[in-house]
């Protein structure tokens, strides 16, 4: 279902090699890079990435327990990942223009937050797969960079800035076609599977906080969110997801009551594009325990060149 790429080792070399840092004489924090592309998440085929921003490198300059502990916690980094063809940054395909900061360029925006657990190895582990389909490339083969660009202050208020990339990746993008979800309504029991109500209020009602999720691998393509009720309705007209998906890939569909900490499940379907015929809707009719009534379909169709 995966096979790893062949060349991680040389792109932690390459990315180390091809380091930029200003301000501060320390070798690159994004570090342990590992890509692997044809990897399938979640029925979903793409390019899985992932590294650490290693924190220890600031030993050269903090030496001891205490210098760390103090930089540390104070500290505010965040990079931005970024998909290069050639010398031109990479586009969203249709439907993942939501996921990057900026609406003309897939890119991913993290935070990072060392973990203090042990300050002797002080980390931040990181992985992000992003579906073939999210990237606009003509199927085929196709070559790409992956760029990080890191940017902080610690907690002595040193600033810090560091740009890396990495080596092309070669993969072959598959045919995409057009998938759509169109949904009517949705209507949950007011009792969980255990007999218990969803939230409890002391002034309010009890019902849930829903929240409806399009999921390709692990990355969200479109979501509805009503708190307090039991229900989603669209009586005038269907909301409509539209998205590319890479040919036979499965499509999530996930309803939860989300809460501060946890979140319940509630229902969920999947959508296995490979026994889907070009223009015929589907719909799901089985029972799902969480739920009194529910009305939406898919399909799939062919791209417009």
């Amino acid at each position: 279902m995966k096979r790893m790429h062949t060349l991680w080792l040389p792109l932690v070399l390459v990315f180390l090699a091809n380091s930029r840092l200003y301000g501060q004489d320390l070798e690159n924090m994004v570090q342990n890079i590992e890509i692997q592309t044809d990897y399938v998440n979640n029925g979903v085929k793409g390019i899985r990435i992932s590294n650490t921003c290693d924190f220890n490198v600031l030993r050269k300059k903090y030496g001891t327990d205490s210098l760390m502990a103090i930089a540390l916690r104070q500290s505010k980094f965040s990079y931005v990942m970024s998909f290069y063809h050639d010398t031109t940054q990479i586009e969203p395909a249709f439907g993942y223009q939501h996921p990057g900061k900026k609406k003309e360029y897939l890119e991913f925006k993290f935070d990072c937050k060392p973990m203090l657990n042990d300050l002797k190895n002080i980390v931040y582990p990181f992985v992000q797969f992003i579906p073939y389909a999210a990237l606009k490339l003509p199927e085929g083969t196709q070559s790409i960079r992956v760029k990080y660009d890191l940017s902080g202050k610690d907690g002595f208020n040193a600033v810090y800035k560091q740009s890396s990339q990495s080596p092309d990746i070669s993969f072959r993008k598959p045919v995409c076609k057009v998938f759509e979800c169109s949904l009517d309504s949705l209507v949950i029991k007011p009792f969980n599977a255990q007999g218990q109500a969803w939230d409890h209020s002391v002034f309010g009602t009890d019902a849930p906080d829903l929240d409806f999720s399009i999921i390709m691998g692990d990355l969200e393509v479109g979501n509805i969110h009503k708190g307090n009720s039991y229900y989603i309705s669209f009586p005038d007209k269907p909301r409509v997801f539209r998205f590319l998906i890479s040919e036979n890939d499965e499509v999530t569909i996930t309803l939860k009551d989300t809460d501060d900490v946890i979140h319940d499940p509630i229902a969920s379907w999947r959508f296995d594009s490979t026994n889907m015929k070009d223009g015929i809707s589907y719909q799901q009719k089985d029972s799902k325990t969480n739920m009194q009534a529910f009305s939406f379909k898919c399909k799939v169709g062919k791209t417009k060149n």
